[in-house]
């Protein structure tokens, strides 16, 4: 770390398991005249300590959220940067009062997330993990493959179509018959590129035979889904969750799986991560669990802080970055301290 270098760029916690930093970061900054650093400093306390005097701050997998006490801190800071694409871990409510953009890296692990949504519906169409279980505590039992269905008579919907549900459409389209998405945000003509019918979700539900959700976690699609919506659900669907936990009513999924309609669900995000012993999709034989790594992969790391490392030096030359997601901040927008 440069101390002499006019900017400030704080990362201020990271996955160590999967999502560490890779080592060229601070060069990469240091061409634009930023100095980086880097730490686990998971405390409001310990944020404020650290990135005080940054004018970038970055987050990853921090929880709860970057609320604002700890935002009214930030007394330089000109852009908060989720390092990943969801950013229901900052309170942009409080960024844009206080005039600091907040952006995501909304481009990356577009494929990786796909193919993991690809897996979990395929394996949930086979029961894949139940066998899995079955043989290994010694049950050689064929009956486990029971119930499945030829996947070309299958309607798949996808709740919320940005760039993942997109590229899972373009993967999907030579396995199933129709394709279909909710999204209020989405024209059919843009759509239509993909082979895919925009319908209310209500229509989406009572028709699919596989379900995908994508959608973003705000209050809106808090429980988007619950007992409400499983009960409009064909008996045998399968549903699966790469997106975010809390979107799903956890306990009405358990019901809906344990009662029906729902057949399997695969899923790779939970409303409580990680689960505790107490939670009710654990006992249940006809869901296949895996541990938000779908974005996961060696280029996908690479990826991600490559973007949020250009975001950060957009904003430190004055550029406006692609991926600000409250643009009404440019009002208001805080300017350099800097020459």
């Amino acid at each position: 770390m440069n101390e002499k270098l006019p900017y400030k760029v704080v990362l201020v916690d990271y996955d160590d398991d999967l999502f560490a930093p890779q080592g060229w970061e601070g060069d990469m900054l240091a061409a634009a005249g930023a100095r980086w650093m880097t730490g686990q400093y998971r405390r409001p306390e310990a944020i404020v300590e650290v990135a005080r005097d940054a004018d970038v701050v970055m987050i990853q997998s921090l929880r709860p959220l970057i609320g604002r006490p700890v935002i009214e801190q930030l007394e330089r800071c000109r852009c908060i940067v989720r390092v990943g694409i969801g950013y229901d871990s900052v309170d942009v409510a409080a960024a844009t009062e206080r005039g600091m953009m907040v952006c995501n890296v909304p481009d990356y692990c577009v494929e990786e997330v796909a193919d993991h949504a690809l897996s979990l519906l395929l394996a949930g169409v086979r029961h894949i993990a139940r066998q899995d279980r079955w043989v290994r505590a010694g049950r050689w039992d064929r009956t486990g493959a029971k119930p499945t269905r030829r996947l070309r008579e299958n309607v798949l919907g996808l709740v919320a179509f940005g760039r993942t549900a997109r590229a899972l459409a373009e993967k999907a389209r030579g396995i199933v018959r129709t394709l279909l998405a909710f999204d209020p945000y989405v024209p059919q003509e843009v759509a239509d590129a993909y082979g895919v019918k925009v319908v209310e979700l209500d229509e989406l539900l009572k028709r699919s035979d596989l379900v995908s959700v994508h959608a973003p976690l705000t209050e809106a699609t808090c429980h988007l889904l619950g007992e409400r919506e499983f009960n409009l659900m064909k008996p045998g669907v399968v549903l699966v969750n790469t997106s975010r936990g809390p979107v799903i009513d956890e306990a009405a999924l358990a019901r809906a799986l344990r009662e029906g309609p729902l057949g399997a669900a695969g899923l790779d995000v939970l409303e409580h991560e990680p689960p505790g012993p107490d939670c009710p999709l654990l006992g249940l034989d006809n869901v296949t669990i895996t541990p938000h790594v779908a974005a996961y992969a060696e280029e996908s790391v690479g990826d991600l802080y490559r973007g949020a490392c250009q975001i950060a030096i957009d904003v430190i030359e004055g550029r406006w970055p692609p991926s600000v997601v409250n643009p009404e901040v440019k009002k208001t927008l805080r300017v350099s301290e800097n020459p």
